[in-house]
């Protein structure tokens, strides 16, 4: 099998960003869609020594147009987890959009004690 044609199996297999998955964000305690990030295939690789390594591949087309319609101010947040069990092809992790905001600062300058100000001392 040619590379491509793995990776398309691959990616074909894995939940793409079109197919939103609803879940428990803890910190809101809110309902969030989670949105899958296209074009990316994880695997991880355990050697004898006990270390490991993550290899991405990433379909560049996809990756980027998805980065460009997700993207807030310059940056994508993204959440690597690891799934539970790997799939038949050794895909090891997934990743998604982090649905994490921050919430806005109020401006709330602090008062300015003058001298007119009553003081309580």
């Amino acid at each position: 099998m040619y590379r491509e044609d793995f990776f398309n199996e691959e990616y074909n297999k894995q939940v793409n960003g079109t197919t939103l998955i609803v879940s428990k964000n803890k910190n809101s305690k809110k309902m969030v869609e989670k949105k899958y990030v296209n074009g990316l295939v994880i695997k991880e690789k355990t050697f004898d020594n006990g270390g490991t390594q993550l290899k991405a591949s990433i379909a560049t087309k996809d990756f980027i147009e998805q980065l460009k319609q997700e993207d807030d101010n310059g940056w994508v947040n993204i959440v690597i987890s690891k799934r539970k069990m790997p799939s038949e092809k050794g895909v090891t992790h997934y990743a998604y959009i982090d649905p994490w905001k921050p919430t806005p600062k109020t401006n709330q300058k602090a008062k300015a004690v003058t001298a007119d100000d009553d003081m309580p001392f």
